[in-house]
Parts: C-alpha cells; sequence; structure tokens
C-alpha cells in the first residue's frame, strides 16, 4: 500500500543545523496526543442510539462514574441483556439533546468535579435531574454537596453556642447578624439549618446570602448585596423586599423547629430554600454583577430574643 502524500514522516523531515529537536517538546507532542492514540482494543468505541439519534463514545468514557446504568451496562450480567437495535447500537430511549448535555460533561469528567453543570432553564433543570436519577448517577451530582459550616461573624447581640453551630439571639432589641465561616465561589453547595423558636408559631429569621466583603450591620437584609427569606412572605432582593409579596411562590411556611436547606448554585447564580416539612421549594435568581457578587456568605438574621438557628452538618 503506498503512503499517502499528505502524511510527513518525522524521519524524513529536514532540520536546519542550527535548530536541535527538543526532547522536551517532544514529550510534550506526546502527552498532547496520547488521548487520540488510545487503541480501540483498550477502549472500544461504543455505538449508541438515543431516542433514534445515533452517538459514539469511548467506553471509558460511559463507565466514568460508577455503579450508573450507564457503566452497569458494560458488566455481567446486564452487558449480556442491555437493549440494542438491530444494528448492534446500545438502546437508551431518552431525549438525545439532554442526553448529549450529559455525555459531554462524562468526557470531560475528572476526579476534582463534585456536581454537574446543570442547565440555565428551570424546567430543562428538571429534566435534567429526572434523566440523572433514571440513569442511577448519585442525587449530590446535580443537587450539590452538603458542606461543613458554622457560625463565626455577629453583629448585634447573638452568642453563639456548641461550638459555633447554634447563634442565639440574647438582646432585647430586634435583629442581629450572623454569618457562616465558608465563602463559596464555585459549584453548588448545600447547608442543612435547624429553625428554633420556644414561643412564636411563625418564623420571622431572615436566611440567606450576602457578599463576603460587605460590612456587618445590625439589620444586614437591608444590605444592597443581600438576597434570601424571611417572615411575612417578604423576600429580599439585593437589600429591598421584592415588590411582589409572596416573591417566586413564597408563603413564608417556616415555623417552629423545621429543618430547611439551603442551596447556593454558584455555577447558575441561583440560591433556593428547601422545607423538609412542607417539600416545597423557592428559588431567588441572583444578579451576580449589580447585586450579590462572588464569593457569598451564609447570612442569618435573628429577629428578636429567644430566636436560634442551628446548622447540621451532614456531610
Amino acid at each position: 500500500m503506498e503512503k499517502r502524500q499528505d502524511v510527513v514522516d518525522m524521519k524524513d523531515m529536514v532540520v536546519p543545523n542550527n535548530i536541535t529537536p527538543s526532547s522536551e517538546s517532544s514529550r510534550s507532542k506526546s502527552k498532547l496526543m496520547s488521548r487520540f492514540c488510545v487503541s480501540t482494543d483498550d477502549d472500544p468505541l461504543i455505538l449508541l442510539n438515543i431516542g433514534g439519534t445515533h452517538m459514539t463514545t469511548r467506553r471509558s468514557t460511559l463507565m466514568r462514574i460508577p455503579n450508573t446504568v450507564l457503566a452497569l451496562a458494560f458488566v455481567s450480567p446486564w452487558s449480556e441483556n442491555i437493549t440494542c437495535d438491530n444494528d448492534g447500537r446500545l438502546f437508551f430511549d431518552y431525549d438525545p439533546i439532554l442526553f448529549q448535555y450529559l455525555l459531554n460533561q462524562l468526557r470531560d469528567w475528572s476526579s476534582s468535579r463534585k456536581v454537574f453543570d446543570l442547565p440555565k432553564d428551570k424546567f430543562e433543570r428538571e429534566r435534567f435531574r429526572s434523566l440523572c436519577i433514571q440513569l442511577n448517577f448519585d442525587l449530590h451530582l446535580i443537587d450539590g454537596i452538603y458542606r461543613h459550616e458554622k457560625f463565626n461573624k455577629i453583629c448585634g447581640h447573638i452568642a453563639l453556642d456548641e461550638k459555633g453551630f447554634v447563634a442565639r439571639h440574647i438582646g432585647s432589641y430586634r435583629f442581629a447578624e450572623c454569618r457562616g465561616t465558608n465563602v463559596y465561589s464555585s459549584g453548588i453547595n448545600r447547608i442543612a439549618l435547624k429553625l428554633k423558636h420556644q414561643a412564636a408559631e411563625k418564623y420571622n429569621t431572615f436566611i440567606g446570602i450576602i457578599w463576603s466583603g460587605t460590612p456587618m450591620q445590625e439589620r444586614s437584609f437591608e444590605s444592597s448585596t443581600a438576597y434570601g427569606w424571611a417572615g411575612h412572605k417578604q423576600v429580599y432582593l439585593k437589600g429591598v423586599q421584592a415588590p411582589i409579596q409572596g416573591y417566586g411562590g413564597y408563603d413564608s411556611d417556616m415555623c417552629v423547629h423545621d429543618t430547611v436547606d439551603i442551596t447556593l448554585n454558584c455555577q447558575l447564580g441561583l440560591i433556593s430554600l428547601f422545607n423538609y416539612r412542607t417539600r416545597r421549594i423557592y428559588e431567588i435568581e441572583v444578579d451576580l454583577k449589580e447585586g450579590c457578587p462572588l464569593p457569598w456568605q451564609l447570612h442569618i438574621n435573628l429577629y428578636g430574643p429567644g430566636d436560634r438557628m442551628k446548622i447540621i452538618n451532614l456531610s
């Protein structure tokens, strides 16, 4: 077979006398090309049929995250029984656009990544979440990772108990600020909180975020970088109550002893609040340019005497 004329054999290249081939350059090129020279015997190409759309990828890509449907498809006994189309392609009856979005992330997946990049559209995020659940991906890859957090900065009449996990209002005046230790600038981060109060049926404490560089103040929910939820259906955006009461469907359903999750999605500039008792979730889109830039901090403002907030570390 004749050698293709457009392929240059390195040994036939003429190197000027004043230039010595660099071994470091060769190593660099070898590293560059290594991912493109993997034998199909070592890492076979897998032909896919996703809802009628044909795709091709490496087996290692589908097995990137263990114990998922995609990984188990190559493990006995499922590998012998997995559904294939008439051409022998693995068949998965899913939206091909949504599956491609997942596949692209698996191609670039590394041990340093902790969560998926989620679609910006809320409806598409829910569809992507449903796809990942059906394929048995761990929920923390979609919903975020619980962070180890505690309170360490206060302004006003607050005492910190239980090594900083509990913030307690101890004065006779209303409003006092406390913040978490961590700063958040990437990923999807979850914090579980326990609301504690012995007297009121409804809870008026503010729960949200604030830019880490914002000065502390007792009425911190009025700071220009504050976003979050309070009592009486109040939602704060840039430190100002939203013009519509019950913004985003929020109905102040937090009561004494409720446990809630606050999720800080730095990827999309979103924060959400989930109430375990009512199973309701609320979401606020954060203006990262003119509102609350990254990095964020957990931001609590205790309303009055006896109010308490406890961080529950689930990580």
